[in-house]
């Protein structure tokens, strides 16, 4: 969670030094508001997946998503993946006069289940920060192999 914040923040402190040398670019965080994951992975089986995100205005432009992966300190059979939208702006326009449709999706692709370590993925999917700068996720699990029925009426 803090590597994603400092990737963000560092993108910012590079793009706002103010040079002459031609257009500046900044960078920000677009709201992930959902994602298309399946119910559950099947190993050896290659995903992909429709990111749903909100631009901060018409000003800006989706540029990538940015992604960490790392084993869950809390269950070891579980892999964290963290996803971050990053758009590009002109931090020269103070005042944003484009007129345009600030919710999109994208669509992640080339995700592997390759591995037997795991059996649960948690989607961990940036949503932005609280007062504090402390990140804010929206978050989804989703199991390798099919789940079990609970009761006996689900297993008809």
């Amino acid at each position: 969670m803090k590597r994603l914040m400092l990737l963000f923040v560092s993108a910012l402190v590079l793009v706002s030094c103010d040079t002459d040398d031609g257009p500046n670019i900044g960078y920000a965080v677009a709201e992930i508001t959902d994602a298309d994951l399946p119910d559950y992975f099947e190993t050896g089986e290659t995903y992909a997946f429709d990111v749903s995100y909100q631009l901060p205005n018409a000003c800006h432009d989706f540029y990538t998503f940015q992604t960490n992966q790392y084993k869950s300190e809390d269950k070891d059979s579980t892999l964290v993946i963290e996803i971050g939208a990053l758009t590009t702006y002109d931090p020269n326009l103070t005042e944003c006069t484009e007129e345009g449709e600030l919710n999109d999706s994208k669509k992640i692709s080339g995700l592997k289940i390759n591995s037997k370590l795991y059996n649960n993925y948690h989607f961990k999917l940036l949503t932005g920060g609280d007062e504090d700068n402390n990140a804010q996720y929206l978050n989804i699990e989703v199991p390798v192999g099919k789940p079990e029925p609970e009761t006996p009426e689900e297993a008809n």
